[in-house]
């Protein structure tokens, strides 16, 4: 089981898009101290597997706005989740200009071949 499972459960519960619980209200909802980590940004933020970044992110939140003074942390309902996922295309290589200018010679070899073939078979019906 997840050790993260209440706080899911306390973002799946919430009807607002934004919730600032304190790091004591989190740790009052999960039950356990939050790690030494939690009292860092980086901890909140990102999209990993981690089992305390699931917490929200299976709840269509992301974390982030930790205020270290006030001992906050803000999530925001994501507005993206479950959106398709934009795959994005892979960089376009550009040929070197020899390499295209060959490109070209071969498809117009692979054209007179193949017209020359169409005009042989064309030849040969006409004899038979």
């Amino acid at each position: 089981m997840n050790k993260y499972l209440p706080l899911s459960e306390r973002l799946a519960r919430e009807a607002g898009d934004q919730w600032r619980p304190t790091l004591a209200e989190i740790e009052d909802v999960l039950g356990f101290p939050l790690p030494k980590a939690a009292q860092q940004a980086a901890w909140w933020g990102g999209a990993s597997d981690k089992p305390h970044h699931r917490a929200w992110l299976d709840h269509g939140w992301r974390a982030g706005d930790l205020d270290r003074a006030e001992g906050t942390v803000t999530f925001h309902r994501d507005a993206t989740a479950g959106l398709p996922k934009v795959v994005e295309a892979p960089p376009v290589i550009e040929a070197h200009r020899g390499v295209g200018g060959l490109a070209l010679v071969g498809a117009g070899v692979a054209v007179i071949a193949g017209v020359g073939l169409l005009a042989a078979r064309l030849t040969k019906g006409r004899k038979a």
